[in-house]
């Protein structure tokens, strides 16, 4: 039922949600994407959108909500597209469901994810996934695991690794990615010890000393694949845009700037200035 009710919203949220002004019409529908509230994929989205909009003068929609609905929304063709599948690890279930009903169109960055730690906790102490069952460990780090949302696909890769580690005494704790981090700087000031559901690219590294636990038994697998995913019939329908998001691609090294600028300003002001001045770089990935 929870899921049915927030497809619901996820409908009733897209139909208002047009980014910018551009008005959509019975000629020019908007090309709807669909995005989750990370600090990497929010930036993604709206790079994407800009570029769109500015190189074909079509309107956008942005849609935010959770992978799974994301997913559900590209299967029954309530989206157009999802810049931010994690494969093969992070959001393998996701795509062994879906696959057969949505289209790849490429890599737009690589990155990582796992357990991360302060990187002031001795590694003589902590250095592997497999140390958290060390006696005495586990109250060190509050009993507590810190996590973005619930439910997605690091989410459930973080309950196999609890599974098959042994882990006990650890609890899961979903927020949101600001929730998790809001907690993880509480607990820098007050020098107390933390496990985080960490990626890269992320601002967090930047900002912190972290340093990701060793895992002997891959659960979280090596370099993750940031995929464009588009619903099924899109390239034929929208070829121009399915060309320039098959080209679509970014530094990490920029796109990690642009995290640590939008901290500060927002992603909105960073994207735009950043479009702008790679501007032509954007304009040849629709050819």
């Amino acid at each position: 039922m929870r899921v049915k009710k927030a497809f619901k919203v996820l409908v009733a949220v897209m139909a208002c949600s047009v980014l910018h002004v551009m008005p959509a019409s019975a000629d020019q529908p908007p090309i709807r994407i669909g995005w989750i509230n990370w600090a990497d994929a929010e930036i993604t989205a709206k790079l994407a959108a800009k570029a769109i909009e500015d190189q074909t003068g079509r309107p956008v929609k942005l849609v935010m909500a959770d992978l799974g609905i994301q997913f559900q929304a590209l299967a029954t063709k309530n989206v157009d597209v999802v810049p931010m599948v994690w494969l093969p690890g992070a959001h393998k279930s996701y795509w062994e469901k879906y696959s057969s009903q949505v289209e790849d169109l490429g890599v737009i960055y690589d990155g990582k994810i796992g357990w991360a730690i302060p990187d002031s906790i001795p590694a003589s102490e902590v250095s592997s996934i497999e140390d958290l069952n060390k006696p005495g460990i586990a109250e060190k780090f509050g009993n507590r695991i810190l996590s973005a949302e619930a439910g997605n696909g690091q989410y459930k890769l973080s309950e196999k690794a609890i599974t098959e580690y042994g882990l006990k005494g650890y609890k899961l704790l979903a927020s949101s990615e600001a929730g998790m981090l809001s907690e993880l700087a509480r607990d820098q000031s007050r020098e107390k010890w933390s496990i985080i559901n960490a990626w890269n690219p992320h601002w967090m590294f930047a900002k912190w000393k972290l340093r990701y636990l060793t895992d002997p038994k891959q659960i979280f697998g090596g370099t993750e694949h940031i995929h464009v995913v588009s619903r099924l019939g899109f390239t034929k329908d929208e070829p121009k845009v399915a060309t320039f998001l098959r080209h679509y691609t970014l530094p990490l090294s920029d796109l990690e700037a642009m995290q640590m600028e939008a901290k500060d300003s927002s992603a909105d002001k960073v994207v735009d200035a950043y479009y702008m001045k790679n501007k032509a770089r954007f304009a040849a990935m629709f050819n």
